[in-house]
C-alpha cells in the first residue's frame, strides 16, 4: 500500500514538472513514461525510503541525441561573501542499463538580500574551487569579457560562425592552463569557452574555443 502511495506521488510530481516545462517542439520533449517513473520510484525507495521523490523530467545532455530521465535535489542555499549565494545540487540520471547515476555539482548566483531565497534559473555552475572574491569579480565582468572576446572569436575557425550569436553564462572554473574560464551557451545550443588572464585587478580575454 505504501509503495502504491509512493508511486502515485511520483507520478503527480512528474506531471507537475511536465506542466511547468517551457513549450518546445514535440520531437524534442515528452513526459516521463510509466517504466521510467517506476524505475526511479524503485531507486528512490532504496535511496531515501519514506521521503517524497523529486520531480522526474526528460533532458537531452549536451551532445546527446536521445532524451534521458533525470531528477535533481537542491540542498539549502548557503550565503557566501555578499552578494553571492551557492547551492549544492544532486542530479540523478537514468542509464542505458536502467541503473541511476548520481552526480553532485555546485551553482552560484548574485543575490542582494540576507536570505538567498529560491535558486534562480539563471544561476551558474561552479566547476572549480575558486576564491569567493574571484567568483564575484568574474560574474560582474563576464558581460564585458564576452563582448571583448568577439574579436578573438573572429580569428578562431570553430568560433567565427558563432561570433554574432547571443550567449548566456553557464559555468565558470579553470581551464587546463589554470586560467579563469567562462563557459557560455549560445541561443542555438553551441558552447563558447573563454579563458581570461588576470591583469592587475581586472581580466582580459585570452583564448577562446567553441563547439556546436
Amino acid at each position: 500500500m505504501r509503495y502504491a502511495v509512493f508511486m502515485a506521488a511520483a507520478v503527480v510530481h512528474a506531471a507537475a514538472a511536465a506542466a511547468s516545462t517551457p513549450s518546445t517542439p514535440a520531437s524534442a520533449v515528452r513526459a516521463p513514461n510509466l517504466a521510467e517513473q517506476r524505475s526511479f520510484a524503485q531507486f528512490w525507495q532504496r535511496t531515501a525510503p519514506g521521503t517524497p521523490a523529486p520531480a522526474l523530467r526528460l533532458e537531452r545532455a549536451p551532445g546527446a541525441t536521445v532524451l534521458a530521465a533525470t531528477a535533481s535535489v537542491d540542498a539549502p542555499p548557503v550565503r557566501l561573501v555578499l552578494p553571492l549565494c551557492r547551492v549544492e545540487r544532486t542530479r540523478y540520471s537514468q542509464q542505458a542499463n536502467d541503473s541511476w547515476r548520481v552526480d553532485n555539482s555546485q551553482y552560484i548566483w548574485v543575490h542582494h538580500t540576507t536570505s538567498c531565497g529560491t535558486p534562480p534559473a539563471s544561476m551558474v555552475e561552479l566547476r572549480a574551487a575558486l576564491p569567493e572574491i574571484e567568483i564575484l569579480k568574474l560574474l560582474q565582468a563576464q558581460g564585458d569579457m564576452l563582448q571583448r572576446a568577439r574579436l578573438l572569436m573572429a580569428g578562431n575557425t570553430s568560433c567565427a560562425p558563432m561570433r554574432a550569436r547571443n550567449f548566456a553564462l553557464a559555468a565558470l572554473g579553470r581551464g587546463a592552463d589554470q586560467l579563469p574560464l567562462l563557459v557560455y551557451h549560445s541561443d542555438i545550443g553551441g558552447e563558447l569557452r573563454l579563458s581570461l588572464r588576470p591583469q592587475r585587478s581586472d581580466f582580459v580575454p585570452w583564448n577562446v574555443s567553441c563547439s556546436a
